[in-house]
């Protein structure tokens, strides 16, 4: 059985390269801000810094795959489940999907 992303929001992203959407979950709705990284001065360090509001709530980086380009994000809310949390480029003009799959745990070989 193929295991599906779930849909947690929809974000658009302005001429400036700031995102702003909506996180969306059975127990919370927030508005939430990507804000490029100014002051990143490594590779390592983080494209985005997540906000909601004034607060930062987690980071994210621009990766590249076999199906393009999307936004890794990692949250540092205790409220959101592990997980893999991403970024990608909606069918709408300007439009973003904020996918999350949970982590694969490894069975161990009998």
């Amino acid at each position: 059985m193929k295991k599906s992303a779930l849909i947690m929001g929809t974000f658009t992203k302005a001429d400036n390269g700031v995102f702003t959407g909506k996180l969306e979950t059975l127990a919370i709705k927030a508005n939430i801000t990507l804000q490029p990284n100014d002051d990143k001065q490594k590779d390592s360090h983080p494209d985005f810094i997540v906000l909601q509001g004034q607060n930062e709530i987690g980071v994210a980086w621009e990766r590249n795959d076999q199906w393009g380009t999307f936004i890794s994000l990692a949250f540092e809310e205790p409220s959101l489940a592990p997980g893999s949390y991403r970024l990608q480029k909606s069918g709408v003009e300007k439009g973003f999907t904020l996918l999350y799959r949970k982590p694969f745990v490894k069975k161990d070989k009998a």
